[in-house]
């Protein structure tokens, strides 16, 4: 059995169920932050068993069916007091209705933690008894957590009878402040190279500044892996922009810090997301941020204050901002100034912890 934790006789036991720490992206980020908060020390017993890693399909099963078998088994032995299970849609989805099933029939309360940016368009697609069931596990868990009031929106009108708790990512803020650098300006993309994350739309971005002679001490950073990463490095290659860019593979850790720290802004132009942590990530550091008006991005990026909000798919649009951005010292540094400001007012994660542990209390007693 694995069962990462710790705890002692007299505390809110807690089972958390989500992905592998090895597993990139914003979920284990979120995880990962929840795990080394000293749960201890507010009355907490935190108990952890991975259900997800990134292998082949068949890997895949073995490890979920192994997890889920760890999990009945410590539903019945160490009897939680509370299920917080991290969910984004599609397989992720499958997955955890079965375990809330299993918290359903051992009388124990379950959160859903929402982290699934295509969960609206997923429901929408999906047949008759597969919205059903999500309807389902909507109504019956003691909680289901999103991360803003536009999903807040989005799963009240799925399901009206939903418990729903707005609890927005949360990053720990950094005493450094990035920096004007007269000599490069860096912007930083940070996350998973899929399609969604638009990142081909920001190459064909820069192709656009080159072919206007705009590009001049801009560098841009990619940092990530993922199934896109061989054709973005291609696409680079055939508009004859790989000078400026550079694919710096997965970063997390010092390498990230290093990056945020060196970079002057950071650009995500996804067709949709939840609240990225990368976002709140770099504004942490003061960084403006270029993104797309998509989930609950409007809440940690204000349009014209500390960045730009963009349309999806909007290539045009995406340059014009790079250049503003760079173009304009006073404007750059006044909006620096107003990231590190919404970062420490609306988003340090000191509040998040107590919000946590009061998602657990109220599970409990609702019961």
């Amino acid at each position: 059995m694995i069962f990462e934790g710790r705890g002692s006789m007299g505390k809110i036991k807690v089972l958390m169920l989500g992905n592998h720490q090895s597993v990139k992206g914003g979920i284990t980020s979120v995880i990962q932050q929840l795990l080394s908060y000293d749960w201890d020390s507010v009355g907490v017993e935190m108990n952890f068993i991975p259900t997800y890693i990134e292998a082949s399909t068949a890997k895949k099963a073995i490890y979920y069916i192994g997890a889920y078998k760890n999990i009945k088994k410590f539903l019945k032995t160490d009897k939680p007091d509370v299920v917080h299970i991290h969910m984004s849609y599609k397989g992720s989805f499958y997955r955890k209705y079965a375990i809330h099933k299993l918290c359903q029939k051992n009388g124990i309360p379950d959160i859903i933690h929402l982290h699934g940016s295509e969960f609206e368009k997923w429901y929408n697609e999906s047949n008759e008894r597969t919205q059903n069931k999500i309807k389902t596990m909507l109504r019956e868990c003691s909680a289901f957590i999103v991360l803003g009031e536009k999903w807040n929106a989005v799963i009240n009108r799925i399901e009206p009878k939903t418990k729903t708790l707005v609890v927005s990512n949360t990053v720990h803020i950094p005493t450094y402040t990035v920096k004007w650098n007269d000599a490069k300006f860096q912007i930083l993309f940070l996350g998973v190279l899929i399609k969604r994350k638009g990142v081909e739309d920001l190459i064909k971005a820069i192709s656009l500044l080159k072919e206007k002679n705009q590009l001049s001490n801009l560098r841009f950073v990619i940092a990530g892996t993922g199934v896109e990463e061989e054709h973005l490095k291609k696409l680079a290659n055939e508009q004859q922009v790989e000078q400026w860019i550079e694919f710096a593979g997965w970063t997390d850790g010092v390498a990230k810090e290093k990056y945020l720290k060196e970079s002057q802004a950071l650009v995500l132009p996804s067709y949709n997301e939840g609240l990225p942590i990368a976002v709140l990530e770099a504004i942490s550091y003061g960084l403006p941020i270029i993104a797309t008006d998509v989930g609950d991005m409007a809440a940690a990026v204000k349009n014209g204050q500390n960045g730009f909000l963009i349309q999806p798919r909007d290539i045009q649009a995406l340059a014009e901002k790079i250049v503003q951005l760079y173009s304009d010292k006073e404007n750059y540094m006044r909006m620096s100034c107003e990231s590190k400001r919404i970062a420490n007012e609306e988003f340090s994660d000191e509040k998040y912890f107590e919000q946590m542990r009061n998602c657990y209390l109220s599970a409990i007693s609702n019961e």
